[in-house]
């Protein structure tokens, strides 16, 4: 389990000044649940949330349009959007609605960025799938 006043240190984990910048934990209705030291404003993470929560409502319709599709909801792990003044990645902690939102200099390998927010969004769903369970 995650106390809350460890949320800021763990998200930054994935921060270094070379590349990632700084990371948040929102739920997906776009609730800042905790930032790294380096944070956006948090109207930041409820837009960033709200985009995210856009392409996967959209990749649940495309499933349900295919007709060999056997799983009728989708997952979506990360999504990386390239800006002019950065990249972001959003990673989905499966069975909890939160996400895991990273941003990143212009120039960060999309391989890195994905990978540690991925990584990032095993851990916080692992921890806090145990509330979940006991709820």
């Amino acid at each position: 389990m995650i106390r809350s006043t460890r949320i800021p240190p763990i998200l930054d984990r994935i921060c270094d000044e070379s590349s990632i910048t700084s990371a948040l934990l929102v739920t997906t209705d776009g609730e800042l649940l905790g930032s790294s030291s380096e944070a956006p404003p948090e109207s930041l993470g409820t837009l960033l949330a709200d985009i995210a929560m856009d392409y996967h409502r959209l990749g649940e319709e495309y499933m349900a349009i295919d007709p060999f599709s056997e799983k009728p909801k989708s997952h979506m792990q990360c999504l990386i959007l390239e800006m002019d003044l950065g990249m972001i990645a959003v990673s989905a902690c499966a069975g909890i609605d939160c996400l895991i939102i990273a941003i990143a200099k212009p120039d960060t390998p999309p391989g890195l960025l994905k990978a540690r927010s991925q990584t990032l969004a095993t851990y916080i769903q692992e921890s806090l799938s145990t509330l979940i369970e006991t709820t």
